[in-house]
C-alpha cells in the first residue's frame, strides 16, 4: 500500500507575488477559520517541536480508542494534520514525529519476532532501549498504540517519510 499523495503546501503566513498572504486573502469565514487555526498550531510546534510528538501520541490512542483515558496534548490539531506525510510542519518537527514513529514501530513488532518474544521482561527492556526506546515509551506506546488502525498509521507515516526523503 503506497501513502497518500504528499504535497508540499505554501505556508499559510507566506507572501504571494501580489503581496498578500492566503490568510489576508481569505474571505470565506471557514477558510479564514481553518488557516486561522493552521497558523496558531503551526507557531506552537515551531517554538516546540516535541508537542507536534505529544499530539501524534494522542491521534494513535484517538485511533486505539482503548479503554484508558489518551494523553493529553498541549496542541489541538485537526485530523487534516495527521497526514503521514506532515509536510505542513516545520521540519524539526516533522523530524520529531518521524523519530516517535520509529520507536512506536519497534515497540509495536518486536514481540512478533521470534528472538525478542521469548525474552525475559528485562532483557526486552534492555533490547528496546539498544534501540533508543524508554520503558516509559514502551508503556505508553503499547498502551495508546496497539490498534490496527493505529499501527498502520504509524506504518503510513514511516513509509510517507521515506518517500518524502527521497524527494
Amino acid at each position: 500500500m503506497f501513502p497518500p499523495l504528499c504535497v508540499r503546501l505554501p505556508h499559510v503566513c507566506q507572501r504571494r507575488k501580489n503581496g498578500g498572504t492566503p490568510l489576508d486573502l481569505a474571505t470565506d469565514a471557514t477558510c479564514r477559520d481553518i488557516l486561522t487555526h493552521h497558523k496558531a498550531v503551526y507557531a506552537l510546534i515551531t517554538e516546540d517541536p516535541t508537542k507536534l510528538v505529544a499530539s501524534a501520541l494522542a491521534h494513535c490512542a484517538k485511533l486505539s480508542a482503548s479503554g484508558e483515558p489518551g494523553p493529553s496534548s498541549a496542541l489541538s490539531p485537526r485530523a487534516h494534520h495527521f497526514n503521514p506525510c506532515f509536510l505542513w510542519a516545520p521540519p524539526a518537527a516533522r523530524a520529531a514525529v518521524v523519530a516517535w514513529a520509529r520507536s512506536v514501530f519497534i515497540v509495536q513488532y518486536a514481540p512478533n519476532i521470534e528472538p525478542f518474544g521469548v525474552l525475559l521482561d528485562d532483557c526486552a527492556g534492555d533490547v528496546l532501549e539498544f534501540f533508543g526506546v524508554t520503558h516509559k515509551e514502551s508503556e505508553l506506546i503499547a498502551t495508546h498504540c496497539s490498534s490496527p488502525e493505529a499501527r498502520a498509521w504509524v506504518r503510513a507515516v514511516l513509509a510517507a517519510a521515506v518517500v518524502v526523503g527521497a524527494t
